[in-house]
């Protein structure tokens, strides 16, 4: 298969890359995210927006891909039914 291929050729080439990857996406995976800040938040809460959510669009800004958090809301915004100020309240709890 060549997908297969393809992965053992980063694995040969660059196996650090391939085991930063696998470790990010099992930390930053969805459902332990949201459970972990389920456990932990003492003030803010979930409604419509997942903890995730805001995670997985700080990524997007962090690595590079969108220049701020506003311009990846816009860029899921199809996705989203929260306001962009829902997003703003949610990625700058202080947490309390």
């Amino acid at each position: 298969m060549i997908i297969s291929q393809v992965f053992e050729r980063f694995v040969e080439e660059s196996p650090v890359s391939v085991m930063v990857r696998g470790l990010l996406e099992t930390i930053l995976c969805p459902q332990k995210l949201d459970e972990l800040f389920e456990k932990s938040a003492k003030t803010q809460y979930t409604k419509e927006l997942l903890f995730s959510t805001v995670v997985e669009m700080m990524n997007t800004v962090t690595c590079g891909i969108r220049p701020s958090i506003h311009a990846a809301y816009q860029a899921k915004t199809s996705q989203m039914n929260v306001s962009v100020t829902s997003v703003y309240n949610k990625h700058s709890c202080n947490g309390d």
